[in-house]
């Protein structure tokens, strides 16, 4: 866990013969990351040729995603099993595009009417807001002309037409409004309709016998009717396109078996047709090769020999050795379940360099103390804590990654420990502090008995923090140097020990300023020693590195050759004594957010006392309580996660980190894509 996985190359020779039986077991072991044989080191490289493949695995993967596609039409979207590479049914390529066909094309057919639908509901709730900033809407015909796109008739249609007329008009965005009380020969309404359907609305107006004419003057409320009219007409919508979207989800329960079978099958030879494009092969062979971590291969060996009865050569190469010298060596992370959320960090940032420290354990415990530290009350904690919980669950039943829930989880931890040292709960000092009262030294009341009794201790605490992380950079750096074996910036390099020993003794010499009250310094014999020598041995690097390159690949000695190594010299320390300060200094940001959370959660309580001065509570006090509570756990919450995020990836990964890694990707049942 210390290192990244160590690698072995595999390089196999199988009869043709046995190649399915090969292909199979390799993606059944899902532990080879293949490389060509053709770039190993070796005169025999010409002597092979790729395996035709004739684009399979493309079209393979492309009537996968299609019909991965189709799936996630339905609202209840199928969680895929993991392709069953057992299955002895064999894949017709053309019935399943013929099968994705007639799906595809009976779940448009379901899509058109839900489009349909919807414009309907668009078209009648821009009818609806154009309406509601008419004054009224009760007026002879014709009126409607003066509006933009709108069209109002009001008029009279024979009572028994009436719902003839309603059914007719469902198939146009409208309002039919009917004024009186049914019953007589003729029923008066007012018509809502959009300008551009008025070809199609006459023919249907003239057939259910409607005239034009004017509603009585005591009626009033047309505008009110017809809201109202078109809110019953966009509900019937929106409840006919929710039962169109269920004819579509029980269409998709029905063939869930027999389409998540078509996928599996889909996938697996999806997969194989993968493997088998990573051969390359002679007239009667196959050869391929790959990436395994080295506690895999006698698993691997095993298999290969198994799948073809022994018939086959098997070797195995070191990395950056032999025939394997001039590969790329994947990575590969391997640390336990607890600490996935922080290796996603790491990951996000880039992936280390072959054989270096993996640095995700040492990324979680700065992560957790930094935020602890920032985020330092146990009831927020606590409220962080049952989110990140309630995430992981909701994640594991949806079958999904849980990295960031069980993030939120363990920095709601990290805050409940930070708050109980603190003495913090929900912003109030409700129990002793166990190390230091934040609030008491912030809001300026007299600290109990310890050695943290100000703003400038707590500043002091995160300062030796940094200087704790940047030493473990340091150190960091330094093994990964000795790994690599490279002995000249292991000594002469702002990473190195002479850039080390100079950081160390620049910190000395700042904390014995501070403890002399900013009066005076270490003697200056003393910083000659300590700082002014180890500076000037540090020109060292630059003709040194000059003398260890070849003779006929230097470049010629004069005034610029020294000119370069004076102004790489004095690069090195502006970057040893002002960045490496900077860096430093930065983690007083912990302290600083830490401060501003107190201060917020006091601003609070202070506003909430001003609504209710008796000390009682009150409504309104308790509201603003809550809301702060509420405010300062979002806010507080995600500036604490980014800045700890922000002092990992900029003042610590600096000083030992080389991002430029390739992941260990092999194909395997459970490869993403």
């Amino acid at each position: 866990m210390m290192f990244t996985t160590p690698m072995r190359l595999l390089a196999a020779v199988v009869l043709d013969e046995n190649t399915e039986e090969v292909t199979r077991e390799l993606l059944r072991l899902g532990t080879l990351d293949f490389v060509s044989v053709r770039d190993l080191a070796g005169d025999w490289k010409d002597r092979v040729a790729p395996v035709p493949s004739e684009g399979t695995e493309n079209r393979l993967g492309e009537l996968r995603r299609r019909l991965e596609g189709l799936l996630r039409m339905s609202s209840e979207p199928a969680a895929l099993p993991e392709p069953d590479l057992e299955d002895p049914a064999p894949l017709d390529t053309a019935a399943a595009e013929k099968t994705l066909d007639a799906l595809a094309s009976e779940v448009n057919g379901v899509r058109d009417r839900q489009k349909a639908v919807q414009e309907d509901i668009l078209r009648l709730s821009e009818m609806r807001r154009q309406v509601e900033t008419f004054e009224h809407l009760n007026a002879p015909s014709g009126l409607g002309s003066a509006y933009s796109f709108l069209a109002v008739r009001t008029g009279t249609i024979p009572a028994s037409r009436y719902g003839e007329l309603e059914e007719s008009l469902k198939s146009l965005p409208s309002a039919l409004v009917p004024w009186g009380e049914p019953g007589g020969p003729v029923r008066p309404a007012l018509l809502v309709s959009l300008k551009r359907d008025e070809s199609r609305l006459a023919p249907i107006l003239k057939k259910a016998g409607w005239e034009d004419g004017t509603l009585p003057e005591e009626t009033r409320d047309g505008k009110t009717r017809a809201l109202h009219g078109m809110d019953e007409r966009i509900s019937a919508l929106r409840t006919r396109q929710s039962e169109i979207q269920g004819e579509l989800d029980e269409m998709f329960r029905r063939r869930k078996p027999d389409l998540e079978r078509l996928w599996s099958r889909l996938r697996v030879h999806e997969l194989l047709a993968r493997v088998r494009s990573r051969f390359s092969k002679t007239e009667r062979t196959v050869l391929f090769s790959g990436w395994i971590p080295r506690d895999k291969t006698a698993a691997v060996e095993e298999g290969i020999r198994q799948a073809c009865g022994g018939k086959c050569h098997v070797e195995w190469l070191t990395a950056r050795e032999g025939e394997a010298r001039s590969l790329e060596v994947p990575v590969a992370l391997r640390n336990p379940r607890i600490l996935k959320p922080f290796e996603a960090l790491v990951r996000n940032y880039a992936i280390p360099e072959y054989g270096a420290v993996d640095p995700t354990p040492f990324t979680a415990v700065a992560y957790l103390i930094m935020f602890g530290l920032m985020f330092g009350d146990a009831g927020h904690g606590f409220v962080l804590a049952v989110l990140g919980l309630l995430g992981v669950l909701s994640a594991r039943r949806r079958k999904a990654d849980d990295s960031l829930s069980r993030l939120i989880l363990y920095c709601g931890f990290s805050a409940i420990a930070a708050g109980i040292l603190f003495g913090s709960y929900f912003g109030r000092p409700w129990l002793p502090p166990l190390w230091f009262d934040y609030h008491a030294i912030v809001n300026g009341h007299e600290a109990a008995a310890g050695t943290v009794r100000s703003v400038y201790d707590i500043l002091g605490i995160t300062i030796k923090f940094g200087l704790a992380v940047m030493g473990t950079g340091f150190v960091l750096n330094w093994i990964n140097l000795v790994r690599k074996k490279r002995w000249l910036p292991l000594f002469l390099d702002k990473g190195g020990l002479l850039g080390g020993w100079i950081y160390a003794a620049g910190a000395w010499a700042a904390f014995r300023f501070v403890q002399s009250a900013y009066r005076t310094l270490p003697s200056p014999d003393l910083l000659v020693v300590i700082l002014g020598l180890p500076s000037l041995v540090l020109f060292l690097k630059g003709p040194v590195e000059y003398l260890r390159h070849p003779p006929e690949k230097r470049r010629p000695f004069g005034p610029l050759t020294i000119a370069d190594f004076l102004m790489e010299w004095i690069v090195e320390l502006l970057e040893i004594y002002s960045g490496y300060l900077a860096n430093t200094l930065s983690f007083m940001r912990v302290a600083g957010l830490g401060i501003a959370h107190v201060s917020l959660m006091t601003a609070f309580f202070q506003i909430a006392r001003m609504i209710a001065p008796d000390g009682g509570f009150s409504v309104a006090a308790t509201a603003v309580l809550v809301l702060g509570n509420v405010l300062v756990i979002a806010l507080e919450g995600l500036s604490a996660g980014i800045q700890s995020l922000r002092l990992n990836y900029y003042e610590f990964f600096s000083k030992y980190f080389n991002g430029t890694g390739r992941a260990y990707s092999p194909v395997s049942l459970r490869s993403s894509e």
